[in-house]
């Protein structure tokens, strides 16, 4: 495939050539082993174009922006093998396939590599393409400015310095926005283990040193969702759960299964970059909200934590009209042993009347100690109105709430929201309207209320407020 002849900025083609005085820089490197003499950093910043260095990824080495003045370098370890990133302006260059790329260093040699293209992006409405190269460093020291779309005469990549342009480096820490105006450079640092600059040393008398082990980690964490997801909030831990860590990109990484202590979670250390998986385990009865999660490691010291919602359910414990209208009701609602009950007891009447609760007509019932009143009332509800049916059905609920048969705060799917705020906004909805016959607008939302309402009363299933054993917790974890 024909490469055309890459293209530069307003500059002169006198201006994209790199003369330094050869002597003087031969002189400097022989004397005191430097990186970089004087006359060649100023043609750098003569020859400066508008691409930058926007990523720097070890193979396992730290990589970290330092912003000195108003410049930003990448500092990395010497030795160490980098993934490198320059994204340039499209009128920087052709956008070919491949463009050539120089790594400048005097002591240790110049690097020339390909960088391929891979992402063309826009920044403050500038097109951009991303290149990206990796280099193994060897005797490089101090600091190695990189010049891109080095180019022969018939404008196919060359390593031919003094062709192209000096990469800028990033604008910021947002490393997707633009370049800093001054030229970039990678530097050779030294780091502890959390990847922290501890120094930048000079070449002389300089050796190699072994990089540090990178030390990225990630962290799983389990908590029981007492809301089943419906709002991401998070509930109590839930310890002793499994996971399990698998790599998407490193072929030769072996799953490793680990299980939740303190607080819940399990870190997962001295991770590469890279993207892995992390699996969560499964338990009877239990549904996961979050099942697994993909984490990519891009850098050295990084830590990535990510949670995992597991809820159960149970039966309700809802009784249904039927029981608080015969003898074992009558024994609940009246007292009598016998279940044979005329009066309704006080705390009874009160908790009915504590909801506008409405008759067939719409009109508010008000309910007296009448055990006989209360159950024709119960057992005549009707869909006809609506309302009359919703608050049969929910004096059944409040009853089996109040009566410890069914948890108020347990958490009712249907509805999405807890037992007790489901009451609380049935009686909102009786007050606003207590005659929702065929066509009333509001007749649906009454519908939906009393249709959860009545799953709860025939022990349809909830979240309760306190987990279920998950002592049967496992995870597949293969080799």
């Amino acid at each position: 495939m024909g490469m055309a002849s890459p293209r530069t900025t307003k500059q002169t083609e006198s201006k994209m050539k790199i003369k330094p005085n050869r002597t003087n820089c031969i002189m400097a490197a022989f004397i005191t082993v430097v990186a970089l003499c004087t006359t060649m950093a100023t043609a750098y910043a003569d020859n400066l174009g508008n691409g930058y260095i926007s990523n720097v990824v070890g193979a396992g080495e730290c990589a970290v922006i330092t912003q000195t003045g108003n410049s930003h370098k990448w500092d990395i370890q010497a030795g160490g093998t980098y993934t490198v990133t320059l994204t340039i302006p499209v009128a920087d260059c052709d956008p070919l396939s491949q463009i050539g790329v120089i790594v400048h260093n005097s002591v240790g040699g110049n690097i020339y590599v390909l960088a391929d293209q891979t992402i063309a992006r826009t920044i403050n409405g500038v097109p951009y393409n991303d290149y990206q190269f990796t280099v193994t460093l060897g005797g490089q020291c101090e600091t190695m400015p990189i010049e891109y779309c080095t180019h022969n005469a018939a404008g196919q990549p060359a390593n031919l310095p003094g062709t192209g342009l000096f990469a800028q480096g990033p604008n910021s820490y947002d490393v997707y926005d633009g370049g800093d105006g001054h030229t970039g450079h990678l530097r050779i640092a030294t780091f502890d283990e959390s990847c922290s600059v501890t120094g930048n040393p000079s070449c002389q008398g300089q050796a190699t040193p072994t990089p540090t082990p990178c030390t990225a980690s990630i962290q799983a964490c389990k908590y029981y969702d007492t809301d089943a997801g419906k709002t991401g909030a998070s509930g109590k831990p839930l310890l002793a759960w499994p996971f399990c860590l698998t790599s998407l990109t490193n072929t030769a990484f072996s799953p490793v299964q680990q299980t939740s202590s303190d607080g819940s979670c399990t870190t997962f250390g001295n991770l590469g970059p890279g993207t892995y998986v992390v699996t969560e385990g499964s338990a009877t009865g239990f549904f996961g909200t979050t099942n697994s999660s993909t984490i990519t490691i891009d850098h050295c010291g990084q830590t990535v934590t990510v949670n995992f919602g597991n809820y159960c359910t149970v039966p309700s414990g809802g009784l249904t009209l039927g029981f608080w209208s015969n003898k074992n009701g009558n024994k609940i609602i009246t007292g009598n042993a016998n279940g044979t009950g005329t009066t309704l007891l006080p705390a009874v009447v009160t908790l009915l009347n504590s909801c506008q609760m409405r008759n067939a007509n719409g009109s508010v019932k008000t309910f007296t100690t009448s055990y006989s009143d209360f159950r024709s009332w119960l057992l005549s509800a009707t869909a006809t109105n609506m309302a009359y049916m919703l608050s049969a059905q929910m004096a059944a609920l409040k009853l089996d709430v109040y009566f410890n048969k069914t948890d108020g705060g347990a958490f009712d799917l249907c509805s999405s929201m807890t037992v007790n705020s489901l009451i609380s906004t049935a009686c909102d909805q009786l007050a606003m309207d207590g005659n929702t016959v065929a066509g009333n607008p509001t007749r649906v939302a009454q519908e939906m209320l009393k249709n959860c309402i009545d799953a709860i009363n025939n022990g349809g299933p909830v979240v309760p407020v306190t987990p279920c054993n998950h002592s049967s917790a496992s995870v597949s974890c293969g080799q």
